[in-house]
């Protein structure tokens, strides 16, 4: 058994067919072709075949360095976007070794401190026997004053 056609069907057949009368003008839109545009260049500007291929060859290659580079803003935005991430990310580190390294002193200062305790510590040697020998007999000294012999 056949069903009945509802009459919203027959309004898409109507539709769908508008559609690809409307897509086949779309689509039946074409580039013109070299001597089409030759011959445009020619009653447009009055100049001869050669100087029209000349400029048609010129507009075409405008064209086509615009679709290129327009295509490759696209890429190198998304490389932009990232190098400027990686960037950040890199001075991130760099601005916290650099702290890191502001806190310690450098080789001059290491080696200056180097000087200074050394010459500390020698000084602290010469100095130590008399210091010893001076509380030594600070020591014998209160020792025989309050002997009771």
């Amino acid at each position: 058994m056949k069903q009945p056609t509802l009459p919203n069907a027959a309004a898409e057949e109507e539709t769908k067919s508008e559609q690809n009368q409307t897509g086949a003008k779309q689509k039946s839109k074409k580039f013109p072709t070299a001597t089409e545009l030759i011959s445009h260049y020619q009653k447009q500007g009055g100049l001869e075949p050669a100087e029209a291929s000349v400029k048609v060859i010129e507009d075409l290659q405008n064209a086509l360095v615009r679709v290129a580079s327009s295509s490759k803003n696209a890429s190198s935005k998304n490389k932009l976007v990232a190098d400027a991430r990686k960037i950040d990310a890199i001075s991130g580190r760099l601005a916290v070794v650099d702290a890191k390294l502001e806190t310690k002193p450098g080789y001059v200062e290491t080696f200056v401190l180097g000087l200074a305790s050394g010459a500390a510590l020698n000084g602290i040697c010469a100095v130590w026997p008399h210091v010893t020998r001076g509380i030594g007999q600070v020591w014998s000294a209160v020792k025989s004053g309050t002997d009771p012999s």
